[in-house]
């Protein structure tokens, strides 16, 4: 359950719902490839994350998420702060950001106690408020509607994450299978209509259909994991695996997670999303900008990224709880 709330989720999930009101598939990346070379470039990194996913699934959720997730978030960040984040004044994602950390060390500090109803109920409700909020800041620049919004919005998120059965495995999906796999899909969808054409067209059954291929591929074609993925895997992405399989009626032990069928079929798809997910931000070379990030900025980044991916070789449950 935990993982539900996993930090760099958390945050990045509310960065996504503040970026989805715009598309990242426009016209910025025409100059350097072309839309109809773009299109092409992603139909064969779609192909590819299938290919490694179904091959070696676990290996590659672990890696693309430790080594280009860091990487992706403080890129994504970057690119945010430039735009304001979408709001009218740059100032006005402080609140956000005030309230995703709270909430995160709100979890944090009660991430091993038993959760009853209640608390689970509080927890959601207040991840909810997350998003809705970030909906409302974008919508309206004044702080009057805001805050009556807001406080129409607290109860209602509470009486959601309360009533509806699906709000607490709703939690979990936003800020991952969401996150990774239907909001980069919602942007493709966006791009082939402003722009339809075969490549876009055909980028976006790519998108549909590897994941059907991973599912569908013969077990014996993924490699068994090894020892350091069974260990990092069980330890801390498997809770998606848990959620997952769990609302398909699976009760699977978490140590059996890396040999049972279904649990290996549900991990190509994620590494599948994840390797994706990641690729496809970073195809985009004309909308991250990297020509015109500042040294000093470009400087922290880097920085910042090999002292993550440090903390994920030395220890990947170190890594993936900081």
């Amino acid at each position: 359950y935990g993982l539900k709330y996993r930090p760099p989720h958390l945050t990045s999930a509310v960065i996504v719902v503040i970026s989805s009101t715009t598309s990242i598939t426009s016209d910025a990346v025409t100059p350097f490839f072309g839309l109809r070379n773009l299109d092409r470039l992603n139909i064969a990194l779609i192909v590819a994350s299938m290919l490694v996913a179904i091959r070696w699934p676990f290996e590659t959720l672990l890696l693309a998420y430790a080594v280009l997730g860091p990487l992706h978030y403080m890129t994504e960040i970057s690119w945010l702060h430039d735009r304001n984040y979408f709001l009218p004044r740059r100032r006005d994602a402080w609140p956000l950001i005030a309230g995703g950390l709270a909430l995160i060390l709100a979890v944090i500090a009660v991430a091993n106690a038993d959760k009853g109803a209640l608390h689970r109920t509080i927890e959601n409700g207040a991840l909810f408020v997350l998003f809705g909020f970030a909906l409302i800041m974008i919508a309206t620049s004044s702080w009057s509607k805001r805050l009556l919004a807001l406080a129409v919005s607290i109860p209602a998120c509470l009486l959601f994450a309360n009533g509806i059965g699906f709000a607490d495995s709703l939690a979990g999906y936003i800020p991952t299978v969401i996150h990774v796999y239907v909001f980069t899909g919602l942007f493709m969808l966006l791009g082939w209509l402003r722009r339809p054409g075969r490549d876009s067209a055909g980028a976006l059954a790519a998108y549909v259909i590897c994941p059907l291929l991973c599912w569908l591929a013969p077990l014996a074609w993924s490699a068994t994991a090894s020892g350091w993925a069974e260990r990092a895997f069980i330890g801390t992405l498997a809770g998606i695996n848990d959620l997952i399989l769990g609302d398909a009626g699976y009760a699977i032990d978490r140590a059996q997670s890396v040999e049972h069928p279904i649990s290996i079929l549900v991990t190509r798809l994620l590494a599948l999303a994840y390797l994706y997910h990641y690729l496809n931000w970073f195809s985009k070379v004309e909308v991250i900008g990297w020509a015109r990030i500042s040294p000093k900025r470009g400087a922290i980044i880097l920085a910042l990224w090999i002292c993550a991916v440090a903390l994920y070789f030395q220890n990947y449950l170190l890594g993936f709880t900081v």
